[in-house]
């Protein structure tokens, strides 16, 4: 009988532990652009990156677990683990649009761009090894 109160007890150590840690998560709502920029909602655990972007391009890479949702095009809600990249650009601002994922993309994109000099493509750079 002594044993099974204890179980008891750890069940219920267990459980206000979850409660407190789902009380203690962080509601993050984030706004991504320039003025009327979308928004990313999320409860739990959320990372937003800005790649490196030049021309009128804006980039975002959003990672999470818990729930949330994005008013960005094409987002919508999610539910556990989520991993999600957009590029947001204006096709009268940007007519080339050049995305750099790896070193090799980024070797291959330093060559392309050298030789289109004079226009002004957007790019977005991921491995942040391309000069501004």
């Amino acid at each position: 009988m002594h044993s099974s109160v204890r179980e008891q007890s750890s069940a219920g150590h267990a459980g206000l532990v979850a409660t407190v840690a789902c009380l203690l998560s962080a509601c993050t709502h984030v706004t991504v652009g320039e003025g009327g920029g979308e928004t990313i909602t999320g409860i739990g655990v959320v990372r937003v990156e800005l790649p490196r972007t030049t021309g009128g391009a804006v980039a975002v890479k959003r990672t999470g677990v818990g729930f949330g949702w994005d008013e960005l095009p094409a987002g919508g809600a999610w539910l556990g683990y989520s991993d999600s990249q957009w590029v947001i650009a204006d096709p009268r601002d940007c007519q080339l649009l050049v995305i750099i994922r790896s070193a090799a993309e980024a070797e291959n994109a330093a060559k392309v761009l050298s030789a289109l000099e004079g226009s002004s493509p957007c790019v977005v750079d991921h491995t942040n090894t391309l000069q501004p």
